[in-house]
C-alpha cells in the first residue's frame, strides 16, 4: 500500500518432494491412503447437509468407503438407458452404484440422463451459468445432479482429478502403448497401425475401445503432437474440417507441451492440468453454484497433488497399462473386485448415442447460423456430421461444441 504498488504472484506449483519420491511402492500405497483420508475428514468439515457425486466407479467408491456408516449423508448417480449404453459402448454408472449402495447400505438417489435431458432449454442453461464456453457434455449430468441433490445436500463431493493424477484415461495406455510399439521395427507396425485407422468405431462391440485405437492408428507417425491428440475428447483431424481455413498456431501450440528428451507423461501432466482439468473444476463449480450448492474435491488436496507429481510412472500407469494403479492397489482390501476391476465409464451425457440421431441433431444445431461466419465451413462441418452418424469417426465432443458456440454467440454477442 505505501509504494501503491501491484504485484501478482503465483504461491504455489504442483511439484515433486522429497518425502514422497523416497518411497518404495508399499510405502507409497500406505501414504495415499492416509493422505485421502485425511482430505476427506477435512471436505466433510461443515454445517450443512454433505452428499457426494456417486458412480459406483474407483474415485467416488474410495470417498464413499470413508463415509460409510453416515446415514446422513446422501449419493447421487446419473443413470442411463440400456439403449444409449449400447450405442456408447460403454458400461452402467447405476448398476454398480446400486449394487455398492445395497452392500454398503448407503442412501443412493439416481437422476436420468438421456434424450429428453439434451434439450436446447438445458444446454441454454448450462451456457448461461457457464458464462465462457465450456463446451462438455458433462456439465449437463452435473447440473441435474446437483439441482436434485440441492433438496437434501448443501454440499458434494466430487472425485474429480484422480484420473488426471493418477494416469486413468483411455488415452494415457494410448501414450503407452505409442512409446511400446514405435520401438518396433515399422515393417511389423504398419499393417497394425493401418487395420486400427480403419476400424469402424460406430458398429459392432468394443466400440469403446476401437475409438481409441483408431485414434492410435491414425496419430502414431506424427510427431509429439499426437501425445496430445490422444487425450483430446474426440477427433482432430476432424476438427480441422470445420473451418475454411486452418489455423498454423493449433499444432505447435499442443507440441510445445511435449520437447523432445522428456517423457510424454511430464508434459502431459501441464497439458491436462491447464487445458483439462481447469476446464473441469470450471464446469462444475458453476453448475453446482448454479444450484447454491458448493463442491469439494478431495483428490486436488494439495498434498495429494504434489504426491501424484512425486511417485515414478509405473505407480499409476503399470508397465502392462494398468491404469491408477497405486490407487487401486491401496484400496484393493476395501473395495470390491465388481469396483476396482470394472472397465472405466466416463461421467456425461451419451453424446455419441444422442447426437448419432438426425433429428435430435436438427433440432439442436442451427446450420444456417454457421453460413453468417467466414471462418466455418458449412459443408466441412456436414461432412463431420456424416461420418459421425455413420459410425466412421467419433465426433459427438465436437458437434457438441458446436451446439455450444452456437447458443453461447446468439445468448452474449448477437
Amino acid at each position: 500500500l505505501k509504494s501503491k504498488s501491484l504485484s501478482v504472484k503465483k504461491y504455489w506449483e504442483p511439484t515433486a518432494q522429497k518425502e514422497y519420491s523416497k518411497l518404495n511402492y508399499k510405502g507409497a500405497q500406505e501414504k495415499l491412503y492416509s493422505l485421502i483420508e485425511d482430505a476427506c475428514r477435512i471436505r466433510l468439515i461443515s454445517d450443512v447437509p454433505v452428499g457426494t457425486f456417486f458412480s459406483g466407479g474407483l474415485d467416488s467408491s474410495i470417498i464413499a468407503h470413508f463415509l460409510k456408516g453416515n446415514s446422513s449423508i446422501n449419493h447421487y448417480c446419473a443413470g442411463k438407458n440400456e439403449r444409449d449404453l449400447k450405442k456408447e459402448g460403454t458400461t452402467s454408472d447405476s448398476y454398480y452404484a446400486e449394487k455398492l449402495a445395497k452392500d454398503w447400505k448407503m442412501n443412493l438417489e439416481l437422476i436420468t440422463i438421456g434424450e429428453n435431458q439434451l434439450t436446447k432449454e438445458l444446454i441454454q442453461k448450462t451456457v448461461h451459468f457457464n458464462d465462457d464456453i465450456i463446451a462438455d457434455g458433462s456439465q449437463i449430468p452435473s447440473y441435474l445432479i446437483t439441482q436434485k441433490a440441492a433438496e437434501k445436500s448443501t454440499v458434494i463431493l466430487s472425485g474429480m482429478g484422480a484420473d488426471e493424477l493418477f494416469l486413468g484415461y483411455a488415452g494415457h495406455q494410448l501414450l503407452l502403448l505409442d512409446s511400446t510399439l514405435n520401438k518396433l521395427p515399422k515393417g511389423l507396425t504398419k499393417p497394425l497401425f493401418k487395420a486400427f485407422s480403419n476400424l469402424n468405431v460406430g458398429k459392432g462391440s468394443f466400440k469403446a475401445y476401437k475409438r481409441y485405437l483408431q485414434k492410435l492408428g491414425n496419430y502414431n507417425q506424427q510427431g509429439n503432437e499426437r501425445y496430445g491428440f490422444y487425450n483430446i475428447v474426440g477427433d482432430f483431424d476432424s476438427s480441422r474440417l470445420i473451418f475454411k481455413k486452418e489455423s498454423q498456431t493449433i499444432i505447435p501450440f499442443i507440441a510445445e507441451y511435449f520437447p523432445e528428451g522428456e517423457s510424454p507423461f511430464e508434459g502431459l501432466k501441464r497439458f491436462e492440468r491447464n487445458n483439462f482439468l481447469i476446464k473441469n473444476l470450471h464446469y462444475t463449480d458453476r453448475m453446482s453454484m448454479a444450484n447454491s450448492v458448493e463442491n469439494r474435491v478431495p483428490f486436488l488436496d494439495h498434498r495429494i497433488v504434489e504426491f501424484a507429481y512425486s511417485i515414478p510412472r509405473s505407480y499409476k500407469l503399470s508397465n502392462l497399462g494398468k491404469t491408477k494403479r497405486i490407487l487401486k492397489d491401496a484400496f484393493k482390501n476395501d473395495l470390491p473386485d465388481f469396483v476396482t476391476n470394472r472397465r472405466k465409464a466416463g461421467f456425461g451425457m451419451p453424446l455419441r448415442s444422442l447426437l448419432g440421431d438426425r433429428k435430435q441433431l436438427e433440432e439442436l444445431l442451427d446450420m444456417d447460423f454457421f453460413n453468417n461466419f467466414d471462418q466455418f465451413s458449412v459443408e466441412g462441418i456436414q461432412e463431420v456430421i456424416d461420418l459421425h452418424i455413420k459410425g466412421i469417426k467419433d465426433n459427438s465432443a465436437l458437434i457438441y461444441a458446436l451446439i455450444t458456440f452456437q447458443e453461447w454467440y446468439k445468448m452474449y454477442i448477437r
